[in-house]
């Protein structure tokens, strides 16, 4: 369970005492405690621990903010400022959740998905994007990035 080997990894960095690697301990720490603290938000509202597919979409959910604070220190923000320091210590923390995800599906796996759920769901275009949608997201979730899904549906619904 994806949950058991987080906090066995949260614990051993707690543990590592060795100097060459406090700074790097210090933010696997923060970043898994905030992960943490999600699933424990998780498990006081749903009365229940979350699944593995629950807890790969928090891991996703967390990415995408890391990758979005990436993309404004890089420069895509209002006043155009690139902060280097932030832009590496996102990236740190990207890495370390990444490696709690399952594997992810790639383009062709995805279109396979989305040519099943439109004969289930008898979609004809684009307005029907939603019952589609609908379908994959629990078969998708945490194994696929919602943004290519999303355009591979729009993209067979066009056709």
């Amino acid at each position: 369970m994806i949950l058991e080997t987080i906090n066995a990894d949260l614990i051993a960095a707690m543990k590592d005492r060795e100097p060459a690697r406090k700074e790097e301990n210090q933010l696997k720490v923060l970043t898994l405690r905030t992960l943490l603290a999600e699933v424990k938000s998780f498990q006081v509202n749903n009365r229940k621990q979350p699944e593995d597919a629950e807890l790969a979409g928090m891991l996703a959910k967390a990415i995408k903010q890391f990758r979005e604070t990436l993309e404004s220190a890089n420069g895509k923000n209002a006043a155009g400022v690139i902060r280097e320091d932030t832009a590496a210590l996102e990236r740190t923390k990207i890495a370390i959740l990444e490696k709690y995800l399952p594997v992810q599906m790639d383009r062709s796996q995805i279109e396979a998905l989305v040519v099943k759920a439109i004969a289930q769901a008898n979609a004809a275009g684009p307005k029907d994007m939603g019952a589609v949608m609908a379908i994959l997201r629990p078969q998708t979730q945490g194994k696929a990035d919602g943004k290519l899904v999303s355009e591979v549906v729009k993209a067979k619904l066009s056709n």
